[in-house]
């Protein structure tokens, strides 16, 4: 069942049935203010932080996503009232049309129904900690209408999210006053005047107005049937105290084929409803705004562009895919209608692996997050598995982004800085071949020099805390020489007990390649040696002790007590993604062992809807393999089809040189495939999610949790690095794809160091992998492209054979 579809030239997603079988969401914002808004128009807004500066209230995991961001429409001659977004009064789809556009940064709602057509655009402008509604409403039919129009947004009961569920005393602790056209919504205990302020405004003259939800809605009513519509006008009721919200109203008379325009206007800060309200009354400052808001993303997705013969691929890579990544990268992994803001912080591994993306489309944001994670990481070499970065940036480390300590006390050294016993195995390693990919697209050098804190005291280089990291791995190891586990490695479930845990040490490996090359190209001999010698001694160990001859492919781990995890022998857990994904992708395994083991998982992973992250699922508990063995059979970690690694199967095989099958992967997972299945799918055909169920559970094919996961960053960086093969590299741009037999070429538009690349590949032999021929304005060259002259335009021409 097809429920909407892409256009590719407005970079939008079209709805074109609103009863779809799960709200479909998009991120407004790019700086701080943002809404996470559904095809509804349900969801909520928040400042910074989704945890501690909540604007607006929202109701999680409910069979509606209320409340959210309405405007009703109302025929004054008659009674009748509908909403522009289909819910919450939710006309019949017989009797009334709807869609929806879900573009970068913004949604678009438009409602056709009893002669009149209406449309609402939700965007936050930049500069601007506020989300404007430009409304516009037309008269189709041949007699003057009267329609009256209300807005309704429900304030936060407190800037803190958890307040909203747990705290009684949120209820007498705000109020709402009107003054000249704005309703202020006031946290009466918070100290800080900006954000502990909140507005609804409109660029029109309101004829009532509402601050009490329950005078809005009414008794034993809901956002469906809101009384003050029902009536015809709010109640001019504001008050200190109980539940808040924010509806204006006007009524319009309006002629034939006539248009009326205004907009609403939601945000933060004392005095911003007034001067907002100004600047917005005049309609060309609105479509300034929204320009802007246009330009911002034409100018990110520029930075890459591909045309090639798989249309889903040209689809996510020149808009989505970036656009989620990037998503992850700003907002992190805690604003969503799953993760609705129960906590705060940066998750270490999500943001090394986020950020590796988007360097060349938001440089500026990769080094803040670089930065960030650089500061989270101790002395010794391990990383914070979830901190705030304002606890150790020295102009923010006393002050929460609340800005109201007394509420929301900075937490002790101990309880920031935790021990090896909650430290994970993986996270400080990833940041190691994030940095280096930020080095190579910027050409900024000297951030290796830049002196950066750790957490727990003493100043370090940039390149001394990546060795930290590297080192770290090296001294915690088992017996084996395979390093330990810890709390978990990237597999939060898989806990092992103290074993070793053999994905770890790929990526260990990964690390250190990426690292050598560094040294070597920075002329630092010394380093050179100790590293290759530390990873020849981890090849050796991990293919002694991590391969399985019966099997033919790399297990997972070992228990503390030294029993295997992954072997042809176990009947439960014998195959996993990870650590055989990984084992490629990392250049330690040899050609031979790498295509048994992408062979093993081909044969016992894949399924249409992508790879499963284990087979079979764990079904007997076995608390030295961990929690993963507790989880049901087919669910996330426990043989569900777990998006985040999938990608690393797709680099794998373009290391081996078999482009077919990298894409047969990549097309199973691509959610752009699937759009016309959404009765299996149920989430959104243009986001990436976290886990789609598994063959062993009955909703096999059923996707969860879309949006903020690592999938988008790896998926990004494993189509434009290594299937379509345009790499930054430390002396110039590497083309090198791995691709189809099927695909006659493929071209590339790349911007790099303000230049702009036209790289146009043939494959007259079809062929996966191979460079013949490269050729810059027509002069041969071999290896790298250098970098050339900024401003200039360069066409490339490569030739595999």
């Amino acid at each position: 069942m097809k429920y909407g579809f892409f256009d590719n030239d407005n970079r939008e997603y079209v709805i074109t049935r609103p009863d779809v079988p799960a709200p479909w969401t998009n991120y407004l914002g790019t700086e701080k203010f943002c809404t996470v808004i559904s095809h509804n128009a349900g969801g909520y807004s928040f400042y910074n932080s989704p945890e501690y500066n909540r604007v607006t209230k929202f109701r999680p995991n409910g069979t509606f996503d209320r409340p959210g961001h309405y405007v009703y429409l109302r025929d004054d001659e008659t009674g009748d009232y509908w909403s522009i977004s289909w819910q919450p009064v939710a006309k019949s789809l017989e009797e009334a049309s709807y869609e929806v556009r879900h573009g970068l940064s913004y949604s678009k709602f438009k409602c056709e129904y009893n002669g009149i057509t209406a449309q609402k655009t939700l965007f936050v402008p930049k500069g601007e900690d506020a989300q404007i509604w430009d409304v516009k409403i037309k008269n189709d039919g041949d007699k003057p209408r009267t329609i009256s129009a209300f807005s309704f947004v429900e304030f936060s009961f407190s800037h803190i999210q958890s307040d909203n569920q747990n705290h009684q005393m949120s209820l007498y602790s705000a109020g709402t006053s009107y003054n000249d056209g704005v309703i202020e919504y006031d946290l009466y205990y918070n100290t800080n005047d900006y954000e502990g302020f909140y507005y609804m405004a409109s660029s029109f003259d309101p004829d009532s107005y509402d601050g009490q939800r329950d005078s809005f809605l009414g008794m034993y009513r809901d956002e469906a049937n809101p009384i003050a519509v029902e009536n015809g006008r709010c109640s001019n009721h504001v008050q200190t105290c109980y539940n808040h919200c924010g509806s204006l109203h006007k009524q319009f008379v309006i002629q034939p084929g006539e248009e009326v325009r205004f907009v609403f206007l939601l945000g933060i800060g004392k005095g911003e409803g007034q001067r907002l309200r100004a600047k917005y009354q005049d309609m060309a400052n609105v479509d300034a705004a929204f320009a802007a808001i246009k330009g911002h993303w034409d100018e990110r997705c520029n930075k890459f562009q591909v045309t090639s013969p798989n249309e889903g691929l040209d689809t996510m890579i020149n808009a989505w895919t970036l656009y989620q990544a990037e998503t992850c990268v700003v907002w992190s992994r805690f604003a969503s209608f799953i993760e609705v803001g129960g906590r705060t912080g940066l998750g270490y591994r999500d943001t090394a692996q986020d950020a590796i993306s988007v360097p060349h489309a938001n440089p500026h944001m990769t080094r803040k997050r670089l930065v960030d994670l650089l500061r989270g990481q101790v002395k010794e070499g391990y990383g914070l598995h979830l901190f705030d970065p304002d606890w150790f940036d020295p102009e923010k480390a006393d002050v929460k982004p609340s800005k109201s300590p007394t509420v929301v006390p900075t937490p002790s050294d101990e309880d920031k800085i935790h021990g090896i016993e909650d430290t994970c195995s993986d996270d400080h390693l990833w940041i190691v071949p994030t940095i280096i990919n930020y080095i190579q697209e910027t050409g900024e050098e000297s951030f290796l020099d830049e002196m950066i804190p750790y957490a727990n005291g003493g100043d370090a280089s940039v390149y001394e805390h990546m060795k930290a990291a590297l080192d770290f791995s090296a001294e915690y190891v088992g017996q084996t020489g395979i390093c330990k586990g810890l709390r978990a490695d990237w597999n939060d479930c898989l806990n092992l007990g103290g074993g070793e845990s053999a994905m770890t040490s790929f990526l260990h490996f990964w690390a250190l390649q990426e690292f050598i090359q560094l040294a070597k190209y920075k002329g630092q001999e010394a380093d050179v040696q100790k590293y290759t010698e530390m990873a020849a001694n981890l090849r050796e160990a991990c293919e002694k002790h991590l391969w399985d001859d019966e099997g033919g492919w790399y297990i997972r781990g070992l228990t503390k007590d030294g029993d295997k995890i992954g072997t042809a022998q176990q009947a439960e857990g014998r195959v996993h993604l990870e650590s055989n994904t990984l084992a490629v992708l990392s250049g330690l395994a040899s050609q031979e062992r790498g295509e048994k083991a992408m062979d093993a998982v081909d044969e016992n992973l894949y399924c249409e809807y992508g790879l499963h992250l284990n087979s079979p699922s764990f079904a007997t508990p076995n608390d030295d393999i961990g929690f993963v063995t507790r989880v049901y059979q087919g669910v996330k970690e426990n043989g569900a089809i777990f998006s985040h690694p999938n990608p690393w199967a797709w680099v794998a095989e373009t290391k081996l040189g078999r482009g077919d099958r990298a894409m047969k992967f990549y097309d199973a997972l691509n959610p752009f495939n699937q759009n016309d299945m959404i009765e299996k799918r149920v989430a959104e055909p243009y986001s990436y999610v976290q886990f789609i169920m598994g063959r062993d559970h009955e909703n096999h094919g059923r996707a969860n949790h879309p949006w903020l996961t690592g999938t988008s960053g790896w998926a990004y960086f494993a189509v434009t690095n290594f299937i379509l093969g345009v790499q930054t590299g430390f002396d110039g741009l590497i083309v090198d794809p791995c691709i189809p037999t099927s695909w006659p070429g493929f071209e590339v538009r790349r911007e790099w160091r303000d230049a702009t690349y036209n790289i146009k590949v043939e494959n007259p032999n079809s062929v996966s992998k191979g460079v013949k021929s490269i050729t810059l304005n027509g002069e041969t060259v071999e290896g790298a492209i250098p970098a050339q002259a900024a401003g200039s335009v360069n066409e490339v021409v490569v030739v595999l054979g």
